[in-house]
């Protein structure tokens, strides 16, 4: 693997896993906008502006999670703001945006749960594409294994710690990119025909994606268990994502 493609100055680098994540934004773009159903919410410039908000609050809530949950990697807490440092959680720049969008939207008065349902379909595929960003970047890794499809990691570079290189480890950043292009192509292909009520899709969506990383983290390494029960932060946060999810299933059904 190599996940640094070019260096740009002092301790900023061109990397895989920004590259996937910039590469996942243009094609989730690209789909949502070319979606038929966009056009009744909103237009492409007020969709572009809406962008460009979420991605720095994307990106400080998935900061701040990390930090929480691997602090003690912390020198001081001006290191949160490094954000050229490796450190960031996925489900910390999901948790951001769920807040941050439906005030948002309701401030500029666009169709909250439409919008967020039209994004439930695609986001996946998004998520998907950044996952194997980390695989590049050796993020996220897995527990050892000695299972054939296990990966062993060789470069200096990859974040996969020093006691786990050069040992094959289960590629967990594949589990979820796999299972995450299977949620969106049921989103796509499927959910989005017969699931038509506002709020069915992004509750359909929080449930999948909670199940995908309460899963997959079983396999994981880079986690601490909590004291107080055999689970990860990461896998409780997911717990919570999922009962959300069907709290808004069930509310948007009933509806």
């Amino acid at each position: 693997m190599y996940p640094n493609l070019a260096h740009i100055y002092g301790p900023i680098y061109l990397n895989c896993y920004g590259l996937m994540i910039a590469l996942g934004l243009l094609i989730f773009r690209y789909l949502l906008l070319k979606n038929p159903a966009r056009s009744k919410i909103l237009t492409t410039e007020q969709f572009d502006n809406i962008l460009l908000i979420s991605i720095p609050v994307a990106i400080l809530g998935g900061r701040l999670l990390w930090a929480f949950g691997d602090w003690q990697e912390l020198k001081s807490p001006l290191d949160i703001l490094a954000l050229w440092e490796p450190g960031y959680s996925v489900l910390g720049a999901l948790l951001a945006i769920l807040i941050f969008l439906p005030i948002y939207l309701k401030y500029q008065k666009i169709s909250g749960l439409k919008l967020l349902d039209l994004a439930a379909i695609y986001t996946p595929l998004l998520h998907s594409i950044s996952r194997f960003g980390c695989f590049l970047a050796g993020c996220c890794y897995g527990k050892v294994t000695d299972l054939p499809w296990g990966v062993i990691y060789t470069h200096p570079d990859v974040l996969v710690p020093e006691f786990l290189k050069f040992t094959k480890i289960h590629p967990t950043q594949l589990y979820s990119s796999i299972i995450l292009l299977s949620i969106f192509c049921f989103m796509f292909f499927y959910a989005q025909k017969y699931f038509t009520k506002s709020g069915q899709l992004t509750g359909i969506y929080l449930i999948l994606t909670g199940l995908e990383r309460f899963t997959v983290d079983f396999f994981r390494a880079d986690q601490e268990l909590l004291s107080w029960c055999t689970l990860g932060l990461q896998q409780v946060i997911a717990l919570g994502i999922i009962t959300a999810g069907i709290g808004l299933y069930i509310y948007a059904t009933r509806k």
